[in-house]
C-alpha cells in the first residue's frame, strides 16, 4: 500500500494579519481547517482527472480519511493543522481510458498447429486451431497521450475475463499458457503527486482556503 499526504500548504499564508487572535478569529481559522477536510477532496479529484482519464470517484475511493497533521500555536492556543491520506496499489489500466474494452471474437483466416496438450480433450502431439485474431490494447492515463499496451515480458498484452462481468490486460511471463499475469498501471498517490497535478492541488488548496477564511472573518465581524 502507499499513501500520500496533502495538508494545509498556506497555513501561514493563514495565520499572517491575525495578530491579536481572539475567540471570533480563532473561531474562522477552525472553520476554515474544517473546510479543508470537506472540501480538498474535491480540489483533488478535479486536479487528477484534469490530467488522467479516471474518474473522480475512483480517487475519491482511495481516500482513506483526513488525519491531524500537526498543529501551530498562536496567542497560547492550538490550532491544528489537517491532512488528507490516499492509499491504493498499482491500477490496472482498465480504470483509465482503453481501447478495445471486450476481446476479440474475431477469428483468424489459417489455423495453426500448437502443442496438443495445450487443447483440452485433443490427445495428438500438435492440434491444429484457428485463433482469435488479437487486437493491440492501447491505454490512454494521462489525457492526450494514448499508446500501445505493452507489457515488461516482451508478449503481447491480451484480455481476459477479471473473474466478473468485466476484462483487464493479461501478459504471459512465458510461452506457458499459465503464466499469466495481470498488468499494472499507476495509483492514486502516485497520480496525486504528479508534479503537474500536485502543483495544481496546492494552487486549489491556496486559493479556496484563501477565499473560506476571508468568508468566515467576514461573517465574524457581522456578529459583533
Amino acid at each position: 500500500m502507499e499513501s500520500i499526504s496533502g495538508g494545509l500548504k498556506n497555513y501561514k499564508e493563514v495565520m499572517k494579519g491575525l495578530e491579536d487572535i481572539n475567540k471570533d478569529s480563532e473561531t474562522a481559522i477552525k472553520r476554515t481547517i474544517s473546510d479543508f477536510k470537506s472540501r480538498a477532496p474535491g480540489w483533488v479529484s478535479k486536479a487528477v482527472t484534469d490530467e488522467y482519464t479516471i474518474k473522480k470517484s475512483e480517487v475519491n475511493s482511495a481516500l482513506s480519511g483526513a488525519t491531524k497533521a500537526g498543529s501551530k500555536k498562536v496567542k497560547g492556543r492550538e490550532i491544528d493543522n489537517l491532512a488528507l491520506v490516499y492509499k491504493g496499489r498499482p491500477l490496472t489500466p482498465t480504470h483509465f481510458k482503453t481501447n478495445p474494452k471486450k476481446p476479440s471474437t474475431v477469428k483468424e483466416k489459417n489455423k495453426r498447429l500448437i502443442p496438443g496438450q495445450n487443447v483440452e480433450g485433443f490427445e495428438g502431439e500438435v492440434a491444429p486451431v484457428q485463433p482469435i485474431k488479437q487486437k493491440l490494447i492501447s491505454v490512454e492515463v494521462h489525457k492526450g497521450q494514448a499508446r500501445k499496451l505493452t507489457g515488461k515480458y516482451g508478449n503481447t498484452p491480451f484480455l481476459q475475463t477479471n473473474g466478473s462481468t468485466g476484462f483487464i490486460p493479461f501478459q504471459r511471463k512465458t510461452d506457458d499458457r499459465k503464466s499469466m499475469v495481470s498488468i499494472k498501471s499507476t495509483s492514486a498517490p502516485q497520480m496525486i503527486t504528479n508534479e503537474k497535478t500536485s502543483e495544481e492541488i496546492y494552487k486549489s488548496i491556496d486559493e479556496g482556503l484563501s477565499k473560506r477564511l476571508e468568508h468566515h472573518v467576514e461573517q465574524a465581524l457581522k456578529k459583533r
